[in-house]
């Protein structure tokens, strides 16, 4: 599931971009409130998941969420 919310908070990112803000900086409002928003959306989440969880589990669950936005980003460019 992190890795689908990785995924998922790139293609939101990049929607929002185009829709709001395409040729301006990739650092304006729109794009920055979604991306603050699906990491909002990463972190509740795992809290309502992981509440029980110890540590490891939440550097798993951050590696997996990070690495699929890495991989994302690679194919990307």
């Amino acid at each position: 599931m992190n890795a689908s919310l990785g995924l998922l908070t790139c293609f939101i990112y990049l929607y929002s971009w185009v829709a709001f803000a395409f040729m301006e900086s990739m650092w304006s409002w729109e794009p920055l409130l979604s991306l603050a928003g699906s990491i909002t959306l990463f972190i509740v989440w795992n809290i309502y998941m992981l509440k029980n969880e110890r540590n490891r589990y939440w550097a798993q669950a951050i590696f997996s969420y990070l690495a699929s936005i890495a991989i994302f980003a690679y194919f990307l460019s």
